[in-house]
């Protein structure tokens, strides 16, 4: 069944709709957790907001143990830490995005946990607050959720800053889209690598259909998008690792000012699906966050940012915002 709704503005200014969604923005709840039910982790260090567990023995023990000395972790433990911390600030502090714990569906997460143990890939990031129980009894606070394999360097692997934005992105917008989540998340990248990115040359309107079926590729189209944008300055100074190798690789993120306005955007129409639909964002399916039609949501929103971007860029989005009003049809989830 088709329906029509009123096109979704890219920013909603009036207090009554703050007050109306606020019902569906729900915090989560903070669940039990399952999946470190068959694992011992009984080493832990916290940094900030995040607390790494991990072991040196077993199945799960790091693949390198090297500590300073007797009484510091291995090293391995205190670059991953390093690499989530300036990934951290980064995305607050220059991209100005607005941090996991800090949005409303988060809002009983008291920490991020990131659990190092024996992965068939290099990581993986979770949407449900949780708190864990180890093989040993021990529990977790409730907390978000990052895994990330054992094995891990992340002196020359920026693995846990794609997980950390994955968390970014589920706490701004319920899309799961492939093409978005893992391209954006590679796209975010760019900084911590030494390579140049890949990008697409674009011109409006924009034609998305292509990326749908496309995954951590995706990047090669969110940097095309991202040309249209200023550049961002990394202004958190020099930070290394044990090896004295820089975190950031780079001393600017090329079109790094999309990050934001492309993320409130989403989030915005999220917000209105939970409306039109009558269901809390912490309700929605992993199967109803990757519905196919949503790829056109994005892309919509692709499109209405590209025309500001690319035509008026001297106005603001909220200034922009009530130009682009149009009727879409969308699909009864």
């Amino acid at each position: 069944m088709r329906r029509l709704i009123a096109a979704l503005p890219l920013v909603v200014s009036t207090v009554s709709w703050a007050q109306e969604s606020r019902d569906f923005l729900a915090p989560s709840p903070c669940v039990t957790g399952t999946q470190l039910a068959s694992h011992t982790l009984p080493d832990k260090y916290q940094q900030g907001i995040f607390t790494l567990y991990y072991t040196t023995v077993g199945d799960d023990a790091l693949s390198d143990t090297t500590r300073q000395n007797s009484h510091t972790p291995p090293l391995r433990i205190v670059d991953i830490a390093r690499q989530l911390q300036a990934a951290q600030q980064f995305y607050v502090k220059d991209l100005q995005l607005r941090t996991p714990l800090s949005q409303p569906i988060f809002q009983r997460a008291k920490q991020i946990s990131v659990f190092i143990l024996d992965l068939k890939g290099n990581g993986r990031a979770f949407d449900k607050v949780a708190h864990e129980t180890f093989a040993d009894g021990q529990s977790t606070p409730c907390g978000l959720k990052i895994m990330l394999s054992n094995r891990l360097d992340p002196t020359n692997n920026p693995t846990p800053a794609h997980e950390l934005f994955h968390l970014y992105q589920y706490g701004y917008a319920l899309f799961k889209q492939r093409w978005y989540l893992e391209g954006m998340a590679k796209w975010m990248e760019t900084v911590f690598k030494p390579e140049e990115p890949v990008s697409i040359a674009m011109t409006a309107p924009v034609d998305c259909t292509a990326w749908y079926s496309q995954s951590y590729n995706g990047a090669i189209f969110w940097q095309g998008f991202a040309n249209h944008y200023s550049a961002i300055p990394v202004t958190l100074g020099p930070m290394t690792y044990s090896n004295q190798q820089p975190v950031f690789r780079k001393t600017v993120f090329s079109g790094g000012a999309m990050a934001a306005p492309l993320l409130t955007a989403l989030s915005q129409q999220s917000t209105r699906l939970t409306q039109q639909y009558q269901r809390p964002m912490r309700e929605w399916s992993e199967k109803q966050q990757h519905q196919p039609q949503d790829n056109e949501t994005i892309c919509r929103v692709v499109n209405q940012l590209f025309k500001m971007e690319t035509q008026r860029p001297q106005l603001s989005l909220h200034r922009l915002s009530a130009d682009y009003d149009e009727k879409i049809s969308t699909q009864r989830r």
